[in-house]
């Protein structure tokens, strides 16, 4: 699940961004990198897919029926991303099943590894995950050819409706307070795996340390720490 990079001279700029109930999600510079555009919509398109389905999971995991269907909607929202990328994939005269082959065992071992065991391990999980994820891809999306880059930002932009497990993860900690010190554990291996999944994506060159991307990574782990934040956790 490697990109390949060329250097490009015009981008198109991703914009400060706001999702209901959460802080404004981090604009993400990868200035000077461009992904390949058939690796990366393949990428982006099976990641949307593994969200939909993590959320499905849960959704018929809870028991709470305010919570459940909330999920299930936020689900739906990522399904409907997933297909609007798969669109853009056959725009391109290239097939969704192909573009999504290659990365679909390295983001199966992530989910697998992330997954958690109880509810809010899984509710974290989610929450974290696809959230640093989507500020990845959103900030690759820039370096996209415009036009392109202007539809994809677009479809990414959407409000996601995953403030349900914030919500309900904030609930879960007040009813239970002594769950907070095992998700605060818990939210620093997920930002761990998840940023080792991200490197793999935006790999530096010649096996070397990158300088250039380092400060994107930097506002990653500050958006990050910014959602543990809002559920009063530690990161």
């Amino acid at each position: 699940m490697v990109f390949r990079f060329r250097r490009r001279g015009t981008l198109t700029e991703a914009p400060h961004l706001r999702g209901r109930g959460e802080t404004d999600a981090v604009r993400v510079e990868f200035t000077d990198l461009n992904p390949d555009t058939s690796t990366y919509l393949g990428q982006v398109a099976y990641l949307q897919l593994s969200v939909f389905e993590m959320l499905s999971d849960l959704a018929a995991r809870l028991d709470d029926l305010e919570v459940s269907p909330r999920v299930a909607s936020a689900a739906g929202v990522a399904l409907r991303k997933y297909e609007a990328l798969a669109e853009e994939i056959r725009r391109r005269e290239e097939d969704p099943g192909m573009s999504m082959a290659a990365p679909r065992e390295v983001v199966r071992e992530f989910r697998t590894a992330t997954a958690g065991h109880t509810l809010e391990e899984r509710a974290l999980a989610a929450y974290l995950t696809a959230g640093l994820l989507d500020d990845l891809f959103l900030g690759l999306a820039s370096s996209l050819p415009a036009d392109l880059a202007r539809r994809v930002i677009a479809i990414l932009a959407a409000d996601n409706e995953r403030d349900v497990l914030r919500q309900h993860l904030q609930d879960r900690i007040a009813a239970e307070p002594g769950i907070a010190a095992m998700l605060a554990l818990w939210g620093r291996r997920l930002v761990g795996d998840t940023l080792l999944l991200a490197h793999r994506v935006v790999p530096s060159e010649n096996g070397e340390s990158d300088e250039r991307i380092e400060p994107a990574f930097t506002e990653l782990i500050a958006a990050h720490t910014r959602r543990m934040d809002s559920l009063g956790l530690t990161a």
